[in-house]
């Protein structure tokens, strides 16, 4: 026995699954259930009014005429339209922001209010178009928004016009088949898969569960405190109930609105570990579990108080899962901490007579409380032991303290936290978290990410092209696609099949150098060409094995001059191992972004399959130009680098941009960034971030697909000075 104790050492170093970063996907066929769809009292007035101001939205204070001409608020207007359609208020604030952006613009055009949920329009439709005035108008767009959702419930047995359920139809030439009512009304409300794409995403980043299981949350309005368990928000009637289980100062403080995504679960009536006594039996309160005592006199052997006692009648104890009974030979029922003097690891959680062996970290997180006893290991070898490591209570935050990554647990994982803007949305606090080193995280089981979906709840990048209103062919222009939008709100004022993937040749390298930055690649060193490991056509800089860079070089010349081998020795040489592995976390941070149509295959821009949308494009360009080393190396007209040959000669060489344009001084814009690429399936692609020279307002072109590669600046230069000049008019832009 004694071996297998100290073999405990080695047990720590075991290595579990390899990390799994999933996140739940798009299911095209199921979009949202018709009970949710439904339920119209999900939300009071109170509640979506707190929704509206906790997001700062424009909506909170609007005031307009309703369908019937009264002026009420807008959280008036999308509550009655819910009543009276018996249609969930949740469902048209979602609707709302998939079509105009509306909940989240702080200043949205009179266009955005007039079509608010996008009521009438279509791709082919002119607003302007005398018979769609009768649609006109924030009030009418929710009531028939509303309206329509519960006509096609009432007439889906005798319009053929309505997707059904369970029947196959094409949404984009892709074959659906509804699994709900519902999904089947929002393809017949919108026939197209982006469109449906975000409304899921909308729906799951306001309205899912958040918050992991075991999170204590606190109403930002009252005192009440809740735990989430098994998606449900459990409140706890007093103090005493909440400290015996938690400490008060995890809990993380949120609106209302948020409480009221979560169901009511049963309420945490009493004190953990309470001695509940009815008039038959008497029981150890063990958190959710009543464990009876075999008799009034274990009861008295094991010392409780019957001064403490609890008085509850069998009504009161509904739902408890009874539990084992204890006897005068339990060992421990409320549990204790050991302390074996002689071991490296020396902590055993013992309940119930079993010993379990637990890190020191994991008794501070989650028996805090809990005696710790000096025994010997002859007296630990009396009890039955576990070898399975006691894990961190759900809800437990974790930081690697080599890497400051954070984690939540849930269901025996961890969690990741994808990123600073997510821990800091969500309201965790660094004093919080519970400091592990890198070996105590293999131990644990990876969980999936906790994300939020940045493109639609930050206040900086609110729009990004989300927006379902038709995009007009503003500039007529010849080319396959292109689109101009606002910067930095991403808001787009004109387009051309913004939806339609194409291959985006080395537009790529945007994506190459902003998962560096954000994969610890570090601009302070060099990196070594060799032939064998990063060769690739349009070797532009002459790199020759044995030949060094500076790291901040490399990144700027393929921004700047599009250097293919330089793309590669990024990918290999920055915090991920492998240039596959590179090009997969790339994959998974788009997705993240929304980028639902972009898939990236190398890192240069040469593989084909490359594609991406006008649409995807702008998000990835406004998102990756907020990081200053990004945005700085995409403005430079040119630059100059040192390359070291193999015998330790420097070689001065200076590139310039690709973009012919930014050398033209007599332009009434100036760019402030841009990116190009051709390959023969692309055609010729272009990103520029511009700026009015007289009025300094800002915006995003992007052109694809142009054929004719020596004109091929001709057409952005064509449609900035029209945008520019007023001749033509964004209606979609304030």
């Amino acid at each position: 026995m004694t071996k297998r104790i100290i073999a405990i050492v080695s047990f720590w170093a075991v290595i579990l699954p390899s990390f799994v970063f999933a996140q739940s996907d798009f299911n095209p066929q199921f979009i949202i259930s018709d009970a949710e769809t439904q339920n119209c009292n999900a939300w009071t007035r109170y509640d979506i009014q707190q929704f509206l101001q906790a997001r700062g939205s424009f909506l909170a204070k609007y005031q307009c005429p309703n369908a019937s001409g009264t002026i009420k608020s807008a959280a008036d207007i999308i509550y009655e339209a819910a009543q009276t359609y018996q249609i969930n208020p949740k469902f048209l604030l979602v609707t709302l922001q998939k079509e105009q952006s509306i909940v989240t613009d702080d200043s949205p055009t009179t266009k955005q209010l007039d079509w608010a949920a996008g009521y009438g329009i279509c791709d082919s439709c002119s607003m302007n178009d005398p018979k769609l005035e009768k649609y006109r108008g924030f009030g009418k767009q929710v009531d028939n928004a509303a309206g329509i959702m519960r006509w096609y419930y009432d007439n889906k047995d005798t319009k053929s016009f309505i997707k059904k359920i369970n029947t196959p139809t094409y949404i984009d030439n892709k074959e659906i088949i509804p699994l709900s009512w519902a999904t089947a009304f929002l393809y017949t409300y919108t026939p197209h898969l982006h469109g449906n794409q975000n409304f899921w995403r909308i729906w799951q980043t306001w309205f899912g569960q958040v918050y992991p299981n075991g999170t204590i949350l606190k109403s930002a309005s009252s005192s009440d405190y809740y735990l989430l368990q098994d998606g449900k928000k459990r409140k706890f009637k007093n103090l005493t109930a909440l400290i015996t289980r938690s400490d008060p100062k995890l809990a993380l403080t949120v609106t209302d609105a948020e409480l009221s995504n979560y169901a009511d679960g049963t309420e945490v009536a009493f004190p953990n570990y309470s001695i509940l006594k009815t008039s038959n039996a008497t029981y150890l309160l063990d958190y959710d579990v009543l464990r009876p005592f075999a008799s009034d006199e274990v009861v008295r052997q094991l010392g409780y108080n019957p001064q403490e006692f609890i008085d509850v009648t069998e009504n009161d104890l509904v739902g408890y899962v009874r539990g084992t009974t204890i006897t005068t030979s339990t060992t421990a029922p409320t549990g204790v901490i050991y302390y074996i003097t002689k071991l490296t690891e020396p902590y055993y959680y013992v309940k119930d007579g079993i010993a379990k062996p637990i890190r020191s970290q994991v008794v501070e997180a989650n028996y805090k409380k809990l005696k710790i006893e000096k025994h010997t290991l002859a007296e630990l070898e009396k009890l039955q032991i576990i070898w399975e490591l006691e894990k961190f209570k759900d809800g437990t935050l974790l930081k690697m303290v080599d890497t400051g990554k954070y984690y939540v647990m849930e269901g025996g994982k961890k969690r990741p936290i994808a990123d600073r803007e997510t821990f800091n949305s969500l309201g965790y606090s660094t004093a919080n978290a519970v400091v592990v080193n890198f070996n105590s995280l293999l131990t644990i089981e990876d969980g999936e990410p906790l994300y939020l979906n940045s493109s639609l709840v930050s206040a900086q990048d609110k729009y990004l092209g989300d927006s379902e209103m038709p995009v007009e062919d503003l500039f007529k222009s010849p080319l396959p696609a292109y689109l101009v939008a606002e910067y930095p709100t991403g808001r787009i004022v004109a387009g051309k099949n913004i939806d339609k993937t194409r291959s985006i040749a080395a537009l790529v390298k945007i994506l190459t150098a902003y998962e560096a930055v954000n994969q610890n690649f570090d601009l302070t060193k060099s990196t070594v060409y060799s032939d064998k490991k990063y060769s690739a056509t349009n070797n532009s800089l002459n790199l020759k094995n044995g030949y060094k860079i500076q790291n901040t070089d490399l990144l700027t010349s393929i921004l700047v001059e599009s250097n293919n081998p330089g793309a590669r020795m990024i990918a290999q040489n920055s915090g991920i191992s492998t240039e596959k592995g590179f090009i997969a976390a790339i994959n998974e941070r788009i997705a993240d972004w929304g980028a639902d149509n972009t898939k990236i295959f190398d890192v240069s821009g040469l593989d084909k399959r490359n594609v991406s949308t006008p649409r995807d494009l702008l998000k990835i360009f406004v998102k990756s130009t907020k990081n200053d080393i990004i945005k700085n190396s995409l403005g430079k007209a040119s630059f100059t680098l040192k390359i070291t040959d193999s015998k330790g000669k420097t070689i001065s060489q200076t590139v310039k941009n690709n973009n012919s344009l930014v050398n033209d001084k007599k332009l009434p814009y100036q760019i402030l960034a841009t990116k190009t690429g051709y390959t023969s399936e692309a055609g010729a692609s272009l990103l520029m971030l511009i700026q009015n020279k007289t009025d300094k307002k800002q915006y995003v072109i992007i052109t694809l697909g142009d054929t004719n590669y020596v004109k091929r600046f001709i057409e952005p230069d064509r449609i900035t000075k029209m945008l520019i000049s007023g001749k033509v008019k964004l209606t979609n832009a304030n």
